[in-house]
């Protein structure tokens, strides 16, 4: 039970609870003529807040007896229990109370007073163990509900850095793949300028990868330094054409997203200068980013049918509880649709 923010209610709550229970059950005896109003007002009050202060520290140790959620039911139990007796030396006290301080005839007590005075007093039980086992309750439950969104936090980004660690190794490597092609055909120049192209690109994708979204427009700046690698290799065999709505490049995505996906689409098809690669880069009006390009396949030999990287995109916006992407193939042309994150 928290302790340090019940304080308005222990001034205020058993006023309030007297005011109701004087005005259900005990109305017609606040204007009976054998007693002192005063009396019975000033009684009413002392013994509500006497109560509180004993059912209060009740529910505090059945709190801290049987705590937590799970152990609801053992709380509840041990707190009616307990309280019964309790509550009945409540009314003991009460009684004497009332025939010696509240009526000023005491020959006019009857012996059913003594039943309703103890239905009086379970009821008080009820209301005031029924306050804080309801303020516990929904404190333990918002207690674990954030440890429950924080473990799933934790365990999402795990996932995530977990599939960026699989992008790093995966795009060095390729990267290595080309280098190797260039100075297999002692393309020398070429070679260099890949070299330097590299260590940029990759000094940005170290930056870029360490935050769970990025910008489209950062996303874009970095696919155009790797298109350049890429140009490097296949020159006129690669044309690319970009059109994006400028109201769109705010939006973020994951990092490595389009990145990935023209990757994937040099990976799965043939790239030369009599048959070139034509891939598309747009967004809609639906505010989805859209990556197409023409259909001519490797032979299966050679490529992986697993196509790691569109998996590991689509973990990724599962992962973040975004649409999953849509991938898609129309007579000769691979077209994939992102969503694009406000």
């Amino acid at each position: 039970m928290n302790r340090l923010n019940d304080k308005m209610l222990r001034i205020v709550g058993p006023l309030v609870l007297w005011a109701v229970g004087t005005v259900f059950f005990n109305l017609s005896t606040l204007f009976a003529p054998q007693i002192s109003r005063w009396r019975f007002v000033s009684y009413g009050i002392f013994s509500l807040y006497v109560s509180w202060w004993v059912i209060r520290g009740l529910v505090g140790q059945a709190q801290r007896r049987y705590g937590g959620l799970e152990r609801t039911p053992q709380r509840i139990l041990w707190l009616v229990v307990s309280g019964i007796p309790v509550t009945a030396g409540l009314v003991a006290v009460r009684v004497l109370l009332t025939r010696y301080y509240v009526f000023v005839d005491a020959d006019n007590w009857e012996s059913g007073d003594l039943l309703f005075m103890f239905g009086i007093g379970l009821f008080y039980l009820t209301i005031i163990g029924a306050i804080y086992e309801a303020r516990y309750f929904f404190g333990q439950w918002l207690v674990e509900k954030r440890a429950s969104e924080e473990l799933r936090r934790a365990k999402l980004e795990m996932q995530l850095r977990s599939l960026k660690e699989q992008v790093q190794p995966h795009f060095l490597f390729n990267s290595l793949n080309t280098l190797q092609a260039l100075v297999k055909t002692n393309e020398t120049t070429k070679a260099v300028q890949f070299i330097g192209d590299l260590a940029q690109v990759y000094r940005y994708l170290l930056q870029s990868n360490e935050q769970p979204l990025i910008t489209l427009d950062e996303e874009l700046a970095f696919t155009h330094a790797y298109l350049g690698l890429l140009k490097t290799r296949f020159d006129a065999g690669l044309i690319v054409d970009i059109a994006i709505d400028p109201a769109h490049r705010t939006h973020h995505l994951p990092p490595l997203t389009l990145q990935g996906l023209v990757e994937n689409a040099v990976k799965h098809n043939l790239v030369s200068a009599n048959r070139p690669l034509r891939i598309r880069i747009h967004s809609n009006a639906a505010g989805t980013l859209v990556v197409e390009n023409n259909l001519q396949r490797r032979p299966l030999s050679n490529v992986s049918s697993a196509q790691k990287g569109l998996l590991n995109i689509s973990q990724k916006y599962r992962l973040l509880g975004q649409p999953d992407v849509d991938i898609q193939e129309n007579e000769g042309v691979f077209i994939v649709r992102v969503a694009l994150i406000k």
